[in-house]
């Protein structure tokens, strides 16, 4: 048994995020909060999220348990509600359905087969530069690349954070110096390629919630983008495959 009561701008955030990469996930309710981890069908994307039971107005889990769930029908109704509405969840396993009530209105979900949901598993990375930045520089800088360019090159250093996007007769380069970032721990050269598409998103979606992101890089090696909203009570991690040069 399941039941809890969270604004709707907090549910968005997290919905929102994971649908940059999917449209069904598989959510873990447990005691302490909820979250889950998925790869997007090509494996280029991975999401990793939690949602603290700290930040709900109410939360009840007496156990463990697993529902999957279709985006797009989770949003059919907290799309209605403003940010500082509460929408309540409530789920029982005899019931079968994750009933999602807001204000007068309540819609009974229909979930999704778990057991056809692998379980994901991250990647263990150590990636040797951790870069904090602000988000708005980069996305504008994405903005301009998008244009011209399908895939981006993140480098840094200890004195800063490069990104470069490259077409067929255009160049993109934006440099933010030690000083322009909130943190910068690379103590050796780092430098990989992604594929735009995907970061764009990544970075759109984390721009539309938080002032910075975490980049943690390395050589050739999966990026690991993540942020923090709400007092940390809402994490969300972003890895992405990198683009080897041929």
């Amino acid at each position: 048994m399941f039941q809890g009561k969270l604004k709707a701008g907090f549910t968005k955030v997290l919905v929102d995020a994971i649908s940059v990469l999917v449209d069904e996930t598989k959510f873990k309710i447990s005691p302490d909060g909820i979250y889950g981890r998925t790869f997007d069908p090509a494996h280029v994307g991975m999401i990793d999220f939690k949602i603290k039971k700290e930040i709900f107005e109410e939360y009840e889990c007496k156990e463990e348990t697993e529902i999957g769930v279709d985006l797009e029908k989770l949003k059919d109704i907290i799309k209605i509600a403003t940010n500082e509405e509460i929408i309540e969840f409530q789920h029982d396993k005899s019931e079968g359905r994750l009933i999602v009530t807001k204000g007068n209105i309540t819609r009974k979900l229909s979930l999704l087969d778990t057991s056809e949901m692998r379980d994901t598993k991250a990647p263990s990375l150590d990636l040797p530069a951790e870069i904090v930045a602000p988000i708005a520089e980069i996305a504008q800088a994405i903005k301009v690349a998008e244009s011209f360019s399908d895939h981006v090159t993140l480098m840094a250093d200890s004195e800063g954070f490069q990104m470069i996007a490259e077409g067929d007769s255009d160049v993109l380069e934006l440099k933010l110096s030690k000083d322009k970032l909130y943190n910068l721990k690379c103590e050796e050269k780092v430098k990989s390629m992604f594929p735009l598409d995907y970061f764009s998103k990544m970075i759109k979606m984390a721009g539309s919630k938080s002032d910075e992101i975490t980049i943690n890089l390395g050589n050739d090696y999966p990026i690991k983008l993540s942020f923090e909203i709400a007092e940390g009570n809402i994490k969300i991690i972003y890895l992405l495959a990198p683009r080897i040069e041929s």
